[in-house]
């Protein structure tokens, strides 16, 4: 059976992250403990932080369609929420880097691209221009993104958080008893 060399380097890199920051993680180490070349990996990937990006979008990809199997936006929410915490530590580790501020950026555009397609995928008709519809986009994305950080230790019931953010996405949130 063809190894898949994409994934082994993928999976390698992550379960080296389980153990020490990424900016502890050379190539070098990385290759060895593959038990492949630099040139294979150089073939695959321009550097660690490639290695990262694919395994982010891997992994946004089976969130979209763990997502799209739900009934309904707040399941694919919480979905979402489940799948994040899920990797809770390895993403901690990667934020205490040094590339903190490249890493953010990954998770705003895999927020954005995931926001993307469930809106794409659940709203056949939408009312907002393709402008507003963007700023939207841009703007929960960056919500999302804070939201899963500052909770991704909590033990808050992920219903609960979709449920809350879903209100806040859809404005139903201001509807309740709670709005007096």
């Amino acid at each position: 059976m063809a190894v898949d060399m994409k994934q082994l380097i993928a999976e390698t890199l992550t379960g080296l992250l389980e153990r020490k920051s990424v900016d502890k993680i050379t190539v070098k180490e990385l290759v060895e403990t593959c038990g492949i070349s630099r040139q294979a990996f150089y073939y695959h990937f321009q550097d660690i932080m490639d290695v990262i990006e694919w395994t982010a979008a891997q992994a946004l990809q089976k969130a979209v369609d763990l997502s799209l199997a739900a009934s309904t936006p707040q399941e694919a929410l919480e979905t979402l929420i489940l799948f994040l915490r899920k990797d809770r530590k390895l993403i901690q580790h990667l934020m205490g880097s040094q590339q903190r501020a490249e890493i953010e950026r990954l998770l705003v555009q895999s927020a954005r691209a995931y926001l993307s397609a469930m809106i794409r995928a659940r709203a056949a008709s939408l009312s907002a221009s393709p402008q507003t519809l963007e700023t939207a986009i841009h703007f929960y994305s960056y919500g999302l993104v804070g939201m899963m950080m500052e909770t991704l230790d909590e033990e808050r019931d992920a219903a609960v958080l979709s449920k809350q953010f879903y209100g806040l996405v859809t404005g139903s949130l201001w509807d309740g008893p709670e709005a007096s």
